[in-house]
């Protein structure tokens, strides 16, 4: 492109994402949906050729790149280890529930599993700029509350991270052969264990020892570098940039002149994510914007209901209070950024096509849009709820809320070490349970490529026939994070069970057999393991399914038996709680 054609265009670009941001300003509307009707204005009203479409694409991935290092290095890694175990709570609880909100409203709406399960994906964010321009204008929440919220935009944004890690390889491998996705996924593999072992220790120690032998610009500039370095890499391993460059901000915000860094690089970001939210306005048509209403609204509605609900659920598990619950959840009731960068992803491997990119859009518009009106009659619509409330639904939750107040009592009978084994068995529950579902949602997938390709390779075996091979292996895969999921739940069962005798002054009653006393684990965990895969689709004849599973499950029982026979496997768990809890 030829220099005053370039400038002509940046012109254009800028004084029209300025002009648009200024005038939705007046009404209280995020500068960010005044770059996004910018693009929607350039692509429905001018003509653009190829090297201007070029140019943009360009400074889009500029834009997404320096977006995606500035949010990575908001991201106080310390803080959430001190301060962020509620936050790790609500955004555990609803990023998950949220991802099978979209899943479900992706089926009704026709689109295939693949869509859906990047609809999910999509709607699982809220959108820092706009929840933060809300919570500081209306000033319903206490400061503590905002800072709560800051901290659960924060996960929502490293699970969307994740979510989007591994969206990946899914979106590519729709046009790539099984060998070629089985090396993308090694490589991201490595790549993602390199970062995190690497990257934490090492890269803030290197830019701490170059800082004192520089000044704020040249430090700034190594970071922008070390940023682009790994957004370049992630590329190069099948990854968005935007993964790469949100870790090196990670990694850059744990470092001493962070806050140096984020001072230089806020201009340029400012110039260059306009021109990537340009860019995502520009792949949608009024026309199809029209033509998408219905889809546009189910997918609102889903976010909203799906956000308010599974929000407020993780802040009453938290022990929360549930007026600012609810005035919290319905403050993140805006779509997110991630939104935008994972629907490009998908359209650009094309997984979705421009009415699912266009629903999305108008979907997220829709909700930035009606925040605000949604925020400031919160408190009025949590009255009027409680007021009208059924009391049946009312006693139903009081002893609900009466159960959870008990198990925090118990809790607090026992001493903070065992609390502790507590928290890490219930952390690990959780991971366990998102293991297995990432496991059957990846063997679901591979069951008949890999069938299809093992019989064309190795012609042993038939079709059926390979299709059990991979049913065992999907067994194996489930069974340690079954065995994982069984112990653990045990475990924290057996501590409530102690809470409760402390907080009652009862003694244990030798005559009574508790189930967590004669649950075997990796027994529970075979029947488990094999109830999952039962009721996944496979291909195969169920009578093949249980013969494959009566082998193994017989074969476990007996060898535990054995063991439990010979007194080489205890069942209790291994905990003491000799320490009083008044020593806490």
């Amino acid at each position: 492109m030829e220099e005053v054609a370039l400038i002509s265009l940046m012109a254009v670009l800028v004084l029209l994402s300025a002009f648009c941001s200024i005038v939705l300003g007046k009404l209280k509307i995020p500068s960010l949906i005044g770059f996004l009707v910018a693009g929607i204005i350039i692509a429905n009203t001018m003509t653009l050729s190829a090297d201007a479409h070029t140019v943009i694409e360009v400074f889009s991935n500029l834009g997404l790149i320096l977006l995606m290092f500035s949010i990575g290095m908001e991201i106080d890694v310390r803080k959430l280890k001190s301060q962020g175990r509620f936050a790790v709570v609500v955004a555990a609880i609803q990023l998950p529930l949220m991802v099978v909100g979209g899943m479900v409203a992706g089926t009704i709406l026709g689109y295939n599993s693949l869509q859906s399960l990047a609809l999910g994906c999509i709607i699982s964010g809220s959108s820092t700029a706009v929840v933060m321009a809300v919570l500081k204008s209306q000033g319903k929440l206490k400061t503590e509350d905002i800072e709560t919220l800051v901290l659960v935009v924060i996960m929502e944004d490293i699970g969307q991270v994740i979510m989007l890690s591994m969206l990946t390889p899914m979106l590519n491998g729709s046009e790539m052969s099984m060998d070629e996705l089985t090396v993308l996924i090694i490589k991201i593999a490595i790549f993602m264990v390199a970062c995190f072992t690497v990257g934490l220790y090492v890269v803030p120690r290197v830019i701490d020892y170059f800082y004192k032998k520089a000044n704020d610009e040249l430090i700034s500039l190594l970071c922008i570098g070390a940023a682009f370095t790994l957004a370049w890499a992630a590329s190069g391993m099948g990854l968005s940039v935007a993964i790469g460059a949100f870790l090196a901000g990670v990694f850059v915000g744990m470092s001493r002149p962070h806050h140096a860094v984020e001072h230089f690089v806020e201009p340029l970001k400012s110039v260059f994510m306009a021109m990537f939210f340009i860019s995502v306005g520009m792949e949608v048509a009024i026309g199809s914007l029209v033509a998408n209403i219905i889809p546009i609204l189910v997918i609102f509605a889903t976010f909203v209901i799906c956000k308010i609900v599974t929000v407020y659920f993780g802040w009453w598990v938290g022990n929360g209070d549930s007026r600012t619950g609810f005035l919290a959840a319905v403050s993140l009731c805006a779509i997110g950024e991630f939104a935008f960068i994972i629907a490009k992803e998908a359209l650009d491997c094309g997984v979705v096509d421009e009415a699912f990119y266009s629903s999305v859009i108008g979907a997220s518009l829709i909700s930035m849009l009606a925040l605000p009106l949604l925020s400031k009659y919160s408190d009025r619509a949590f009255d009027g709820m409680m007021a009208k409330c059924p009391g049946f639904l009312k006693r139903f939750f009081a002893k609900v809320s009466e159960g959870r107040n008990g198990i925090y009592s118990d809790l607090g009978a026992v001493s903070s070490r065992t609390r502790g084994v507590f928290t890490r068995g219930l952390s690990t529950v959780y991971f366990c349970l998102f293991l297995v579902i990432i496991i059957e949602i990846v063997f679901i997938e591979i069951y008949g490529p890999v069938s299809e390709w093992a019989t064309a390779r190795f012609t042993f075996f038939d079709n059926t026939e390979w299709r059990l091979v991979i049913l065992v292996a999907n067994f194996f895969a489930l069974l340690t994070p079954c065995i994982g999921l069984t112990r653990n739940i045990r475990t924290v069962t057996y501590i409530l069970a102690v809470g409760k005798q402390k907080e009652s002054n009862t003694a244990k009653d030798p005559d009574k057999v508790r189930y967590y006393e004669v649950m075997n684990p990796i027994i529970v965990a075979g029947g488990v393991d094999i109830l999952i895969i039962l009721i996944m689709p496979n291909g195969i004849d169920a009578i093949l399914h249980f013969a494959v599973f009566a082998v193994i499950l017989v074969a476990i029982t007996l060898h535990q038996l054995w063991k439990i026979k010979s007194g080489r496997k205890g069942l209790l768990p291994d905990i003491k709680d000799d320490e009083p809890a008044e020593s806490q």
